[in-house]
């Protein structure tokens, strides 16, 4: 990415968690596996630019750390996080996630980095948020929640980029948000105990002829570890974990 291409420096943290939001009050659960499972295609057979590797060619692919250590797929204090940064080509065959960075939302934003199957750096979190801002943990999302936020990390030709959405942004003044149309809704799909075991990921507000695509922030690592803006692009995607 070239310099000049840069129109905004943000003093953001490096911490996956990079959307700001207050920690709840009540002791941190604690840490859950579970299966992820990322699609290729919403509900209405729309191609999604966020998706899977498609690994048993079935449109959708499951990663799970019982079939592959090197993967994280886990409830870590209340949020999802999901990574494959930590395979090697030397030991089971590379997962992917399929990453679609450079949908502009207009003509005045830069170019971002090509669409593809990425691995190296690949992050993804997403945590929840009452009014106040105070965190709202995954497994106290008994029906609902459309005040949900989501980055993902991914390495394009050697660069470390983010993709933001969600509500808040600690140390973001300037940066404009990722709009109305920047926000995660997470569902609970069934609830054990009075605590929810399985959640379904979308954007808040599904694409349509009235409602554009869910917008995101895209950021790089500069010198430093420090997040510096890009512009804004389209993110899709439908991700299940249980």
């Amino acid at each position: 990415m070239k310099k000049t291409l840069v129109v905004l420096v943000v003093l953001l943290s490096v911490s996956t968690f990079a959307w700001g939001g207050k920690p709840g009050t009540s002791t941190c659960p604690p840490n859950n596996g579970v299966t992820v499972t990322i699609y290729d295609y919403d509900t209405t057979g729309t191609l999604l630019l966020e998706r899977s590797d498609d690994f048993n060619g079935t449109n959708q692919a499951q990663y799970s750390e019982s079939s592959n250590p090197s993967l994280i797929t886990l409830i870590s204090c209340g949020m999802l996080r999901f990574n494959l940064y930590g395979q090697s080509s030397t030991t089971q065959a590379i997962r992917t996630m399929y990453i679609t960075p450079n949908q502009a939302i207009n003509g005045s934003q830069p170019a971002g980095p090509p669409p593809g199957q990425y691995w190296q750096n690949v992050e993804l979190a997403s945590g929840c948020y009452d009014q106040s801002g105070n965190q709202v943990y995954f497994q106290n999302v008994l029906t609902s929640s459309g005040n949900c936020g989501m980055i993902l990390d991914f390495n394009a030709n050697g660069t470390k980029y983010k993709l933001r959405m969600g509500p808040g942004c600690s140390g973001c003044a300037g940066i404009p948000a990722p709009t109305t149309f920047g926000l995660v809704s997470v569902t609970c799909n069934s609830v054990s105990n009075n605590q929810c075991v399985s959640w379904s990921l979308t954007p808040n507000t599904a694409p349509s002829s009235t409602n554009p695509p869910m917008v995101a922030n895209l950021y790089y690592y500069a010198k430093g570890g420090k997040l510096t803006f890009i512009g804004q692009y389209f993110m899709t995607f439908r991700i299940d974990a249980s």
